[in-house]
């Protein structure tokens, strides 16, 4: 009995071991950084930009004009300049506001508006970019970062075919950047003559007496 005891407990040391040296050579995913969404990352210093890419108006054929979309943060305690060079485009300048390290400045959405980018883009492929980013460190000296990414470009000439997020962001489309929902409402509630009523021909309301008091209510 004693052996067999033995025997089962070298055994369970034994896989165990085995066991513990795959964590070993394997990566660990938890520790391994990457864009969670579309777009890509890149860290120019102090300079962080998030999720950039490329948003069209087809699917079909090539586009001319692309919609940069992206967020940057400014580390820094002064207003950086990023640059982003597109291979056989526009290059495109954003002047990033020092906000702290939980601000993200928007580009090419929301309050910003578009970023167009002239040149020729494929919904489905990449482009490359050279990002550059200038700033002041904290000790006051000017630094320069550049890094060359691949950005991807999305679109389709139905914006159906595209995630609700980006269908109002392709350039020319119903619902630019700048407006998300295409139209501004009409006005109601006023009549040609501006008196305010619509059915009323003299904007008085309606449980008022014909000589112009208001009904009181009477207890009994």
């Amino acid at each position: 009995m004693k052996i067999r005891a033995v025997a089962a407990a070298a055994l369970a040391l034994a896989l165990g071991v085995g066991l513990t040296g795959c964590n070993m050579i394997s990566p660990q995913r938890t520790q391994m950084e990457y864009a969670a969404s579309d777009g890509i990352n890149v860290d120019l210093g102090s300079i962080a930009v998030r999720n950039a890419l490329l948003i069209v108006d087809t699917d079909t054929a090539e586009a001319s004009q692309a919609n940069l979309v992206a967020g940057i943060v400014n580390r820094t305690t002064e207003d950086a300049q990023v640059t982003v060079a597109f291979e056989g485009a526009s290059p495109v300048q954003l002047s990033v506001p020092a906000q702290g390290d939980s601000n993200l400045v928007q580009f090419g959405f929301g309050d910003a508006g578009p970023e167009l980018v002239s040149g020729s883009f494929t919904s489905g492929t990449t482009v490359e970019a050279t990002f550059t980013a200038v700033y002041t460190d904290r000790e006051g000296n000017q630094q320069t970062v550049e890094e060359t990414r691949l950005v991807p470009v999305l679109g389709a000439d139905d914006p159906a075919n595209v995630l609700i997020e980006y269908q109002t962001l392709a350039p020319g489309g119903e619902g630019d950047a700048t407006d998300p929902a295409g139209t501004e409402p009409a006005e109601t509630g006023a009549v040609e003559d501006g008196t305010g009523a619509e059915d009323g021909t003299d904007g008085t309301t309606e449980d008022a007496t014909t000589d112009g008091t208001a009904e009181e209510e009477t207890t009994e």
